[in-house]
């Protein structure tokens, strides 16, 4: 089972000079959960990671990008929605991914067209607040589909 996790950028950031790999880039609360289960080797090697940034759109955690200061907001998610949502088809049917979970704030989510046609299950972690989901984030790298039913819920993912 191979699973896509799409997580949105962070305001917190390091400063490189030059352009490097988001998950050298970003440095907030959720990257640091991905990192140090990257570090401890626990990361399961069955997820793929991409970012939703809101300057670059959906970047892949390959990519090399420069430091930036952009916030998303919703009338950027909305110029950002055609492109990200073919993006994540092409993605998911190219890769054959069997589940798509999303880690994005409020703003983010209106990035994400209608995907409910996909052949994979399109989930989000959702919680009360950073903590919740930093806790399901970190089941979900950790555990991988043994998480699911208990940490991310089914949804059709459809920005209003």
């Amino acid at each position: 089972m191979s699973i896509l996790l799409v997580q949105s950028c962070s305001k917190s950031k390091n400063r490189p000079g030059k352009p490097v790999k988001p998950l050298e880039l970003y440095s907030g609360y959720f990257f640091k959960i991905i990192k140090k289960a990257i570090r401890e080797g626990e990361f399961q090697d069955t997820i793929d990671i991409c970012v939703l940034s809101a300057e670059h759109g959906l970047v892949d955690a390959t990519d090399k990008i420069a430091y930036y200061d952009r916030r998303m907001t919703v009338e950027r998610a909305t110029d950002l929605r055609p492109d990200v949502t073919a993006e994540l088809r092409s993605r998911v049917t190219a890769h054959e991914y069997d589940h798509v979970i999303f880690n994005l704030g409020a703003e983010y989510r209106h990035a994400v067209g209608d995907l409910s046609d996909l052949r994979a299950s399109v989930r989000y972690i959702d919680g009360e607040g950073i903590g919740q989901k930093g806790h399901a984030l970190k089941r979900v790298v950790r555990d991988g589909e043994s998480a699911l039913e208990t940490e991310v819920k089914n949804a059709t993912v459809q920005a209003d």
